[in-house]
């Protein structure tokens, strides 16, 4: 009779246990095949989106860097935040809210070794995946602006300008999407925390800085809320023309100067991403 070896487990150091971690969050991801068709649309929408520095022309057929910018980043001075964000924000939150509101968190836990771990795998992967869509999205929509101005026998703009807040662009939108999957962990909720995401940055942050300016004292606070930073991130007021700056700055509503709103946007999102990790080790899941 042959007898059974037994293995002797092997210690797991904590890089590679959070390595495999990593792994595991990614395979998950890219499993699915609505990742593949957000990401498809994505690429689509970028390449249209493009197109429509047409609309932007004067009547020296030329477009102004600042314009550019802002066309790659999906016109975020009029949304509030880019159109990106919606894609992002299902990609973002559904491995959380997919582990903590179905009740697979546990097998996740035991899966990656430890709900730190994981959290910090879905932090990993989520950020990647943010900045990969939005660099890719940002390389589809400068080519196809590149291609549409010239077949329109428009001058190019200055590329070279339009690095810094395609930069910043991809920079937001990882922090989109940490912001995403720590809002999930906080509520463990799939409908709510998708809720505040798009009604907060849309209006409820606008009406909340208007109120406050009529608090004694708390004149200015409105230029330090998280997406009134947010926006002066993506959009430098100084880089527009005089004619546009007032209305350029009205709807970024916050005077902060861009680096100070990168760094204040960046803040935010590691206090709340810290408070997300704080949930996720701290509460149990539901029950599946």
């Amino acid at each position: 009779m042959t007898s059974a070896v037994m293995k002797v487990p092997v210690a797991v150091g904590p890089t590679d246990a959070f390595r495999r971690a990593c792994r595991y969050e990614w395979r998950h991801l890219t499993a699915l095949r609505s990742t593949w068709i957000l990401l498809g649309v994505v690429a689509v929408l970028s390449v249209l989106s493009g197109i429509t520095v047409l609309l932007e022309l004067g009547n020296q057929h030329t477009v102004s860097s600042a314009t550019v910018a802002d066309v790659i980043a999906w016109t975020p001075l009029s949304m509030q935040i880019p159109a990106l964000c919606f894609f992002v924000m299902v990609l973002g939150t559904g491995p959380v809210s997919t582990d903590l509101v179905s009740g697979a968190a546990r097998t996740t836990w035991l899966a990656v070794n430890g709900r730190g771990a994981a959290y910090g795998a879905k932090c990993a992967v989520g950020f990647t995946v943010g900045v990969g869509a939005a660099s890719a999205s940002a390389l589809l929509g400068a080519l196809s602006c590149a291609v549409s101005l010239a077949m329109a026998g428009a001058s190019q703009p200055a590329w070279t300008e339009v690095l810094a807040p395609a930069a910043r662009f991809v920079g937001w939108m990882g922090c989109w999407a940490l912001l995403c999957l720590a809002l999930v962990a906080l509520l463990r909720s799939r409908i709510v925390p998708v809720l505040l995401l798009v009604l907060w940055p849309l209006l409820g942050e606008r009406l909340a800085g208007a109120l406050l300016g009529y608090v004694p004292g708390m004149d200015g606070v409105g230029d330090w809320l998280p997406f009134a930073a947010g926006r002066a991130m993506l959009t430098d007021v100084s880089a527009y023309s005089d004619d546009e700056r007032s209305f350029a700055q009205a709807l970024v509503g916050s005077h902060l100067p861009t680096p100070v709103a990168v760094a204040i946007f960046c803040l935010y999102t590691v206090a709340v991403t810290a408070a997300g990790f704080w949930a996720y080790c701290r509460r149990d899941a539901k029950a599946g």
